[in-house]
């Protein structure tokens, strides 16, 4: 037996166990039989921590080990005699580290070994309980029991029935259904909790803000191969705006941003920094465990951040259970891809464990003469010598070799007549022997999690992010008069990336009469170092009727080399307080940012430093009836990479929203129903300089404002059936500009957009085990020009899929599953356009079928 369960505590007990107890099965709502028997006083063998508890409680442990177990998980008290009723709050945590706040609020001395709740969640549980009650809903499908003799509480291993023994009455007990982990697997399609908005594990339903959640489940059954097409089906996203590209996740949020510029993606809770030009990251959806978004300004918590969202991922963490996936996928355009998972516990007691994805990919483009290669592995360990300390190590490593179609087409031809016809959906406008791209992005750091004294625990997160990329390319510049001949350029760049980011943050809880504080203190670090050498000139004419692809292509020389350096450090705060029905968020942050660029072939070198403040206010009441509304304000900015011809760096754009909403979850149910309507604002928007003496000179004085209104359901009407719905109407407009842009649509944004997605699993007949699904994606129209002249028709495609599970034929193939998706399955012809001359087709008739099997 260890005292404190410190490093120094000293070992005064040790002996021989054999737990009796209930066994545990939970199953969603299910009820759960605990059967008991009678068997001789046991022993025990494995050492205890006791925790804050001294030598009498030891000693009050030694005396327990006679005693046989008890009749329920928790015992009971006397006879005649009522528990008595406390005021409990303890937020949902490691168990560990529940049952010692437990133990905080109830003056009770805790003793438990380590190892048996290493790994282990325990569900938030609060109000007027008692220590059983409390204990009843902690230990909950943790297969441990509880024994509370006196002013101790003695956890052990609930165990099977032994054989000899009397066994006594069943006892049926309803136990809530296992409490979801920010962070960890989603039940179903309908997310209940996230850390995406506040950086700590929050229920949805009490966050006053627009949070989207897809899990793993959705990301397979709908089988998305890219993190655009994960969102597809999330309302106020623009997620086919590149048309049918997998080189990068091009997305736009609420009618705002620039697609190929803004810094969007995070992971694990850091930004994934990108270059200035090519070099831009991409993390692929299989080593995903979720895809957020979080709608509006979040730079009150992240730093830089766009002001109409940002893409949160999370990677797929070490785990105690023993997971094992084999997955095998081949489809359209000869594609062959195969992925690993695998994870469990190292070590006996639990306090190591690991995590291994990896993915290998090759395929042909529906473009021709272009390919797609892809190679990741991504190992992490986590180390959990307590319930107060957790270390985890995250690596990554993905190297793409080649990157898919990358160009672009005319307007004439694809959203505008052509005199000699559209333009073939597989035309490729480059050179085969010119075009390259060789990406490689590498990661390594930790996330770090130590409780502190009384109540407060340090969180640490760190990625040190190294990214390269080669990459050569003809491409379209425009048409000429003759409506048949493109005339093209030629580029090559060669980037690096070296970024380190410390998110360091002290999170605690406070109560003050009625309200009850989660308080926040963060600092956060970022240093970006990007580096490139370009090459930019002309390339020989291409004719779209007769492409000639073996003429020579002359190397530009160099044109320019900058090297950039940024740093940002963030201070921020946040408090989040509950009183009864009400949820607060308040938040503040003042960034600091040095900005260096130095090319060494211009001889321009720049410097920017600038300190901006951002905030946020937000408030949401729930009712009885499971109705929430709720209301927010929130700023953002965000540094521009695009420096001014004549030699001065721009300004950040910055953005302020109002938010008002209103979230429904009928009592006893998952489903989850959120309206918002919103009105954004950004400001220092590049337009024309009206007085310009350099060409595409630009100044910073022009706004876009958007507002609209967004819908999204998500429900399980019947088990095994599952339904998500969508519906966003947007009116962005340009309201301060110096071009032709003034008072117009920005380019791209669709005014509405519609989805509805639904999937079900026979249980029955001959057919059981069969899954069924499909969707349907509306996109409105759009405008391709400033002046709004290009219209982008509106287009409706369909999805389908289908999944059997194996195991219904044989039951030596259980956990094997055979799926088949269909995206576009009407092979519905559409565009997307980003510009004038520069549009693409949409994503054509695809298939693709994955053999998944698990043990």
């Amino acid at each position: 037996m260890r005292l404190g369960g410190g490093p120094g505590a000293r070992k005064i007990f040790s002996g021989t166990t054999s737990g009796i107890g209930p066994l545990v099965r939970p199953y969603g709502r299910e009820r759960f039989l605990f059967t008991f028997v009678k068997v001789p006083p046991p022993m025990y063998q494995p050492r205890f921590m006791i925790a804050p508890a001294g030598l009498a409680s030891a000693l009050a442990a030694a005396s327990l080990l006679a005693m046989p177990p008890a009749h329920a998980q928790v015992a009971s008290p006397a006879p005649g005699a009522a528990a008595p009723v406390l005021r409990l709050s303890i937020a949902a945590q490691p168990l560990g580290q529940a049952l010692n706040e437990l133990a905080r609020q109830a003056r009770l001395e805790l003793i438990v070994a380590p190892g048996l709740v290493t790994g282990k969640m325990a569900p938030a549980v609060s109000g007027a309980l008692s220590v059983q009650d409390a204990l009843h809903r902690l230990l909950a499908g943790s297969g441990l029991a509880a024994q509370v003799e006196g002013a101790n509480v003695f956890i052990r291993r609930a165990a099977e029935p032994q054989a000899g023994g009397a066994t006594l009455p069943p006892v049926t007990v309803t136990a809530p259904p296992l409490q979801e982990q920010a962070r960890g697997p989603v039940q179903g399609y309908v997310a209940q909790r996230s850390a995406t908005a506040s950086k700590t594990d929050s229920a949805i339903l009490d966050t006053p803000l627009s949070v989207h959640v897809v899990g793993r489940e959705q990301i397979e059954s709908q089988g998305a191969q890219r993190i655009q097409q994960a969102l597809r089906y999330t309302p106020g996203v623009s997620s086919d705006i590149r048309g049918d590209i997998s080189r990068f996740d091009q997305l736009a949020f609420r009618g705002t941003g620039a697609v190929a510029t803004d810094t969007f993606q995070y992971l694990d809770g850091l930004r994934l920094p990108r270059g200035v030009s090519y070099l831009i990251p991409q993390i692929d959806p299989y080593n995903l465990e979720r895809v957020e978004v979080l709608k509006g300004p979040a730079s009150v918590l992240y730093g830089q951040a766009p002001l109409g969202g940002i893409v949160s991922l999370v990677g797929k963490r070490p785990v105690q259970e023993r997971l094992r996936e084999v997955t095998i996928s081949v489809g359209s355009h000869q594609r062959v891809q195969a992925g690993f998972d695998a994870g469990g516990a190292l070590n006996a007691d639990g306090t190591l464990s690991y995590r291994l994805t990896a993915l290998a990919r090759k395929a042909d483009t529906p473009v021709q003469l272009t390919q797609e290669e892809r190679v990741s592995i991504a190992p992490a360990i986590t180390w959990s010598p307590d319930a107060d300390t957790a270390l985890t190590v995250l690596a990554y490593y993905q190297h793409d070799p080649t990157g898919s179609y990358y160009g672009v087409l005319p307007s004439s031809g694809t959203i505008l007549p052509n005199p000699y016809g559209p333009i073939s959906r597989d035309f490729f406008d480059g050179s085969p022997d010119f075009n390259a791209f060789n990406r490689t992005q590498a990661s390594l750091g930790y996330e770090l999690r130590h409780r502190l004294a009384g109540v407060w625990t340090l969180h640490q997160n760190m990625r040190y992010w190294h990214m390269d990329l080669d990459q050569s390319q003809v491409g379209t510049s425009t048409l000429l008069p003759d409506s048949r001949t493109l005339a093209r350029y030629a580029l090559w760049s060669r980037e690096r990336l070296n970024a380190v980011n410390l998110d360091t943050r002290i999170q605690g809880e406070a109560t003050a009469g009625a309200l009850t504080h989660q308080l926040v203190f963060g600092l956060d670090l970022q240093r970006d170092h990007w580096t490139q050498t370009q090459g930019f000139g002309a390339a020989p004419a291409l004719d779209l009727l007769a492409p000639d692809y073996g003429q020579a292509i002359t190397r530009p020389g160099a044109t320019t080399s900058p090297d950039r350096v940024q740093k940002l450090a963030g201070l921020y705060v946040q408090d989040q307080i509950k009183a009864g029905a009400w949820n607060w968020i308040l938040g503040l942050r003042a960034d600091h940012a040095d900005i260096r660029i130095d090319n060494a072939l211009s001889g321009r070198d720049t410097r920017q430093s600038f300190t901006k403040y951002t905030g946020r206010l937000g408030a949401i009441r729930k009712f009885d009836n499971g109705i929430a509304p709720y209301a927010s304000y929130a700023t953002s900015f965000d540094p521009t990479v695009t420096l001014n011809p004549y030699g001065d760096p721009f300004a950040p754009t910055t953005g302020r929203q109002y938010e008002f909403g209103l979230k429904y979850q009928p009592p006893g149910t998952t489903q989850l129903y959120t309206l918002a309507a919103f009105d954004l604002t950004q400001k220092n928007v590049l337009t024309r300089d009206p007085n310009a003496t350099l060409p595409n000179a630009m100044v910073q004085t022009g706004e876009v404002n958007s507002r609209g209104l967004e819908f999204e359901a998500r429900l399980s009407p019947a088990r095994g059936f599952n339904l998500i719905g969508g519906l966003s109407v947007l009116d962005p407009k340009v309201t301060k500009s110096n071009g032709a842009d003034l008072n117009k649509r920005p380019v791209s944004v669709a005014r509405a957009t519609a989805s509805v997605w639904a999937d079900y699993r026979l249980r029955g007949g001959p057919l059981a085990g069969l899954t069924l699904g499909g969707g349907v994606r509306h996109v409105g129209t759009a405008y391709a020009d400033p002046a709004n002249t290009q219209r982008i028709p509106a287009y409706t495609v369909a999805d389908a899929m289908l999944r059997y599970e194996l195991g219904q034929l044989e039951p030596a193939l259980s956990g094997a599953t055979l799926a088949l998706n269909v995206s576009n399955l009407f092979d519905k012809t559409y565009f997307t356009c980003n510009a004038p001359n520069f549009c693409n087709y949409g994503q054509g008739r695809t298939l693709l079928a994955t053999l998944n099997v698990k043990w």
